[in-house]
């Protein structure tokens, strides 16, 4: 499906059914784009941060809870791989990609709560 094989900037997206969390990591670091993903999840178990922590070096931003869109124009963008290029040049390019990776949440819920509680098992999200 070509839909599936290119990069997605909507209206339209992809959706794929997966039998393992291995399936879905394999994809994401063998994938050819790195722009954004999504994690749903009500829990702040061990397994989110760990993808939060996986993801880090493959997506630009990481969504919590929301859909892959548009950020406010404060947070910067970061693609990764096939997402970025022929956008910027080189210094632009080393500078963006030496940003941190943005992971963002919609007020309301419990989703602050579950960004905490993420902090006590992922690396990525602890303070430095």
């Amino acid at each position: 499906m070509r839909l599936y094989e290119e990069e997605q900037f909507g209206p339209g997206i992809p959706i794929a059914p997966y039998d393992s969390l291995d399936e879905v990591l394999k994809y994401s670091r063998e994938g050819k784009y790195g722009q954004q993903v999504s994690i749903f999840t009500s829990s702040a178990s061990e397994t989110p941060a760990q993808l939060i922590d996986q993801f880090s070096t493959v997506f630009g931003k990481i969504n919590i809870n929301s859909q892959c869109g548009r950020s406010p124009d404060t947070a910067p963008f970061s693609g990764r791989r096939s997402s970025a290029m022929r956008v910027m040049s080189v210094m632009n390019a080393l500078h963006e990609f030496s940003i941190l990776t943005v992971v963002s949440y919609k007020d309301g819920g419990n989703n602050e709560e579950l960004v905490k509680g993420f902090e006590g098992h992922s690396k990525f999200l602890q303070s430095i």
